[in-house]
Order: structure tokens, then C-alpha cells, then sequence
């Protein structure tokens, strides 16, 4: 090989890494982190809302008849 191969082969590497450090990719790793975060919030949310019994979820109605009962 010759050495101008050598320096090309060399810049092609380093060409094919991602920039990392700069500003707007540390940006755009938070964002994706938090996009993750909320999608598996709402996954979550799911999957418990699938697998709660309904009577466990009326937190309105459990609300109103404790302060009727505390009325009394």
C-alpha cells in the first residue's frame, strides 16, 4: 500500500464515525431518550389499565362516597 492509500483509508474511518460531542447530537440523544421514556410510559399505562380490576379504578366514585360518609 502506498502511503497516500494509507492517509485515504485513514480519513474514511474517521469520516465514518458520528459526531457525538457536539451540541445538537447530545440533543438529539436526549430527545430520543425522552421519546423512549414516554412511549414506555404510555406502554406501561397500558398494560396496567389492560390487567386492573375496574372497580379499582374508579377514583372518582371512591372520592365522592368518602365525603358523603365524612358529611354524615
Amino acid at each position: 500500500m502506498s502511503r497516500t492509500e494509507i492517509q485515504d483509508n485513514k480519513w474514511e474511518i474517521e469520516a465514518s464515525k458520528p459526531p457525538i460531542t457536539t451540541p445538537a447530537s447530545i440533543g438529539m440523544m436526549i430527545m430520543m431518550g425522552g421519546f423512549t421514556l414516554f412511549f414506555v410510559g404510555i406502554f406501561i399505562g397500558s398494560v396496567v389499565g389492560t390487567f386492573t380490576d375496574p372497580a379499582e379504578m374508579d377514583f372518582d366514585k371512591t372520592q365522592k362516597e368518602g365525603d358523603a360518609s365524612n358529611k354524615e
